[in-house]
């Protein structure tokens, strides 16, 4: 089990690297991979197992806020562009007059 745990922690860093160069399909992989060895544990824990645990779940808040802000630039960007197609349709559509 603590192979599993350490191996979880190991690909939670990774994951947290993917992410920071917005590697998605890399991230999405990683997941795969990581998310049957979290299923796997069990509710009692070693102190150092909880400590792992614990590391897991701080980089996982991290990866959270990151990847929240990123999503957030990209919904600004979206309806900045968007605007800027209504603009130019308004202008298009004002000279046609």
């Amino acid at each position: 089990m603590n192979d599993s745990l350490t191996r979880a922690l190991d690909l939670t860093r990774a994951l947290e690297a993917a992410v920071s160069q917005q590697d998605w399909a890399r991230a999405s992989a990683i997941v795969e991979e990581r998310s049957p060895l979290l299923m796997s544990l069990r509710p009692e824990q070693t102190p150092e197992a909880l400590e792992k645990i614990r590391a897991i779940q701080r980089i996982d808040a991290a990866i959270s806020q990151q990847t929240r802000t990123g999503m957030d630039r990209l919904t600004e960007r979206h309806g900045n562009a968007l605007q800027r197609i209504k603009s130019v349709s308004l202008y298009h559509s004002t000279g046609m007059l």
